[in-house]
């Protein structure tokens, strides 16, 4: 019984040297000094998993970063579309539904007409890339030489966005609208590992344990402002086509992921149709976005033996080597049908877009770690990687629009995801909306 004593304190105190010897040799997990408290430092704190994969799921935040600043929006697309009468020498409404809801058409709201909406929106995130956030295994190693420690965690992320967004649009001219819309944002996060598991390199079968760590943050502010200027190029009674041009303003705190941290620039353009009861639509664009701080390039956390890596030099007014946010090709289209003439209308969008070489994360697999031979049954033996790839990332979107009385319309919309690129959210995004043109 002495000896089994023994020899048990003497396994505790290997462990537990090698569980401090690893703690001591953690990089600092949040590369935003002076924000260690702000929901950026969340995830990159809890996943941490050492230099040889970036800094754990870090790029989670440039993920975030894309889908705040390119969230399906209501577009301030007014329900009443002006015709002329020729007999009558009178302006009167020529279309007998409502209007879209996320894709813009070729008209304008009107000389001097004044639009204003209201929205809402909860996304739940549950999966990135088609993985589960509550699966998602990281492996990577800490150190140099001999005292290289290896370290493995089992992770899971909860991430939820409540969007309320207020749109205004003003008719400059009866062919040119500008608009400008504000969204208020409140962002859950929260995450954790269930077992830290570390190890010397070069014996990779002596394992540690840490203990479970779970952290959660909320933060509630105003997004990014986006304007938009749009002109009708083909102002014709039944066919329309319009172009327009939509910048976003980093006005969201970025270190608490109200904002995507980076300007961006939209041109495109659009083409509706209006045939009675029925008015296709469709709309193509391209996204550039600026550099922002939630894409630190991963060359940051690497060694600069590791992967061909130099480690690169602060950009200018971040102190940190930042990279642009991806660019995306936007495009969407779809059929409004007035079920009620000029009271209720149906709709019914694809709302698509390809991002272009973004951080994407692979399916659990084999380990990959220079150096290190893992035995059978290793808790290291499976870890996600993060790569750089374009995808795609498709939705559909249907809902109804319903004048209770003169200019007012009351909008219901569910957006239902198609594939699995990227951040996203539950199977249904549920929209609500009110809008009124003066």
């Amino acid at each position: 019984m002495p000896r089994l004593f023994t020899t048990a304190m003497l396994v505790f105190s290997l462990l537990l040297s090698i569980s401090l010897q690893a703690q001591s040799k953690l990089p600092s997990t949040c590369p935003y000094v002076g924000h260690v408290n702000d929901l950026a430092c969340l995830i990159p704190g809890v996943t941490s998993t050492g230099q040889s994969g970036g800094n754990g799921l870090s790029s989670f935040n440039t993920t975030v970063a894309q889908v705040l600043g390119q969230l399906p929006l209501a577009v301030p697309v007014s329900g009443f579309v002006l015709g002329f009468d020729a007999k009558l020498g009178i302006p009167i409404d020529i279309n007998e539904n409502l209007g879209s809801v996320l894709t813009e058409r070729g008209n304008t709201v009107g000389k001097y007409k004044l639009f204003v909406g209201f929205t809402y929106q909860r996304f739940v995130f549950q999966t990135v890339d088609g993985i589960h956030l509550n699966n998602l295994p990281l492996v990577g190693l800490v150190g140099s030489g001999a005292n290289t420690i290896l370290t493995g965690s089992s992770n899971n992320i909860s991430a939820n966005i409540d969007q309320y967004t207020a749109i205004a649009a003003f008719g400059l001219t009866s062919r040119i609208d500008i608009s400008a819309t504000v969204p208020f944002e409140r962002v859950s996060l929260s995450g954790g590992h269930g077992i830290l598991s570390e190890a010397l390199a070069s014996q990779p079968s002596s394992v540690g344990t840490v203990s479970a760590l779970n952290v959660s943050g909320s933060a509630s502010g105003i997004g990014d402002l986006i304007l938009n200027l749009k002109g009708a190029v083909i102002p014709g009674e039944k066919s329309k086509m319009a172009m327009g041009l939509e910048a976003r303003f980093p006005t969201g705190d970025v270190y608490n992921l109200l904002g995507s941290g980076a300007y961006g620039l939209k041109p495109y353009i659009v083409f509706s149709r209006f045939s009675g009861r029925f008015t296709p639509h469709a709309n193509v664009g391209y996204q550039w976005n600026g550099f922002s701080v939630l894409r630190v390039n991963p060359c940051y956390y690497l060694q600069s033996s590791q992967g061909g890596c130099a480690v690169p030099t602060g950009t200018p007014g971040s102190g940190l080597p930042t990279l642009r946010l991806p660019d995306s090709l936007d495009y969407s289209g779809g059929l409004d049908i007035g079920l009620v003439p000029k009271k209720l209308s149906a709709v019914a969008d694809l709302v698509g877009q390809r991002f272009f070489t973004a951080p994407r994360v692979t399916p659990p697999g084999p380990s990959i770690l220079p150096g290190v031979s893992l035995p059978p049954g290793s808790p290291f033996a499976t870890s996600v990687n993060v790569t750089n790839a374009s995808y795609f990332l498709d939705n559909a979107a249907v809902g109804l629009k319903w004048d209770p009385v003169g200019h007012l319309i009351i909008s219901a919309n569910a957006l239902i995801r198609l594939d699995s690129g990227g951040l996203r959210p539950a199977r249904l995004v549920p929209l609500g909306g009110i809008s009124y043109r003066f």
